[in-house]
């Protein structure tokens, strides 16, 4: 079924008499894109389209813990091989998305007995407390795992996003087991701090990310977000930037309180990045049937001029230095059919057939 999906894009034209998105904001901005898991040794449209317009690319999937990390030392680097084999031949800046998050992790990384998953037990958390691995076990996985990823890519990668979505939705505080991720149980409340200096001491001259969404849409989050990246840096814990996600949308998201938080974090003296822009048509659980009509089209257009608008004033007092959309095009956005089942989105700059949206044309008008 992904096989024919994806062949679907290979007779699809980009326009190539069209400005490059990277050479636009050169020298300011660093234009990026997540990269889907298809076979980036195939010409396809998407791929095209990446090395026409952007200058950073991220993995979307290819590089996480389950991806990659498949027992004590055996790791699967097939698909990552590719992805920075594709970065390196067209010359491209590479980010590495992720070292440690609830999500798409490796269960065998929690367990004391690795051959003793229980997988419906993980994912109800319900797994027994005398099943865990011991701090000192799961201490070495984690270190070994950012060790065998900087080893293998060293050089090739400019900057990780170490800990992605630490922060709870409920609490506003580290995750627990109640938000399905078991690291702070296991590793101890200093698990981010440990993964850091990990990360510092296998790559030291890597930029090194805390990430996370709804930092630009939930002022508690936020607040938490900081006080958390605040103490860390109190501490002398290596964190260069805060990533900030940017999965919003054109109707109910505030792009002055976007701009409040890139200065907001960027006051702690770190970086900001945004690491996974897109720009849905819906409210988040909106049922409501995608309509691409002008009037929609170029209300996304308005609001992707400002958000940009917002980044390069951020960009020009050194605060933001890159804008990766998470996604090349409509065609493969995982917004489809999420959150919502049986919706479309259409979120980035590029439609399904390859083409420029009016939205592209609007954030290149005064650059």
């Amino acid at each position: 079924m992904f096989e024919k999906f994806i062949a679907g894009m290979q007779g699809i034209e980009i326009e190539k008499d069209i400005p490059s998105l990277r050479e636009v904001f050169k020298g300011s901005l660093n234009i990026g894109t997540s990269v889907p898991g298809y076979d980036l040794t195939k010409p396809n449209f998407e791929t095209e389209l990446i090395k026409k317009h952007f200058n950073t690319v991220v993995a979307e999937n290819c590089c996480k813990m389950m991806n990659v990390y498949k027992g004590p030392g055996e790791y699967f680097w097939d698909e990552a091989d590719m992805f920075f084999d594709f970065a390196k031949e067209n010359n491209l800046r590479a980010r590495w998305h992720n070292f440690v998050w609830h999500g798409q992790c490796a269960p065998w990384i929690f367990y004391k007995d690795a051959s003793k998953v229980n997988m419906k037990d993980f994912f109800e958390n319900k797994v027994l407390a005398e099943d865990l691995a011991s701090s000192e076990q799961i201490d070495k996985r984690v270190k070994d795992w950012i060790q065998s990823v900087c080893d293998r890519y060293r050089g090739q990668i400019v900057s990780y996003d170490v800990v992605n979505e630490v922060i709870s939705d409920k609490k506003f505080a580290l995750r627990t087991r109640e938000d399905h991720s078991y690291w702070q149980d296991v590793m101890g409340p200093d698990y981010v701090e440990k993964a850091f200096h990990w990360a510092h001491e296998a790559d030291p001259n890597a930029e090194l990310v805390i990430n996370d969404y709804n930092l630009e849409t939930i002022s508690e989050k936020r607040q938490a977000e900081y006080d958390f990246v605040k103490n860390l840096l109190s501490k002398k814990v290596p964190v260069s930037a805060v990533g900030l996600q940017g999965h919003i949308n054109m109707r109910s998201s505030n792009i002055d309180f976007i701009e409040e938080t890139i200065e907001k974090y960027a006051s702690l003296g770190v970086k900001v990045l945004v690491t996974e822009l897109d720009v849905s048509f819906f409210d988040h659980e909106d049922k409501s049937p995608l309509i691409l009509s002008e009037e929609n089209l170029k209300k996304q257009a308005d609001f992707y001029y400002e958000l940009f608008e917002c980044f390069k004033r951020q960009n020009k007092k050194g605060n933001l230095s890159d804008v990766i959309l998470w996604g090349v095009s409509d065609y493969t956005t995982w917004k489809n059919h999420f959150p919502v089942p049986g919706r479309g989105d259409a979120p980035l700059l590029f439609g399904k057939d390859g083409k420029a949206k009016p939205a592209f044309w609007k954030i290149i008008e005064n650059v």
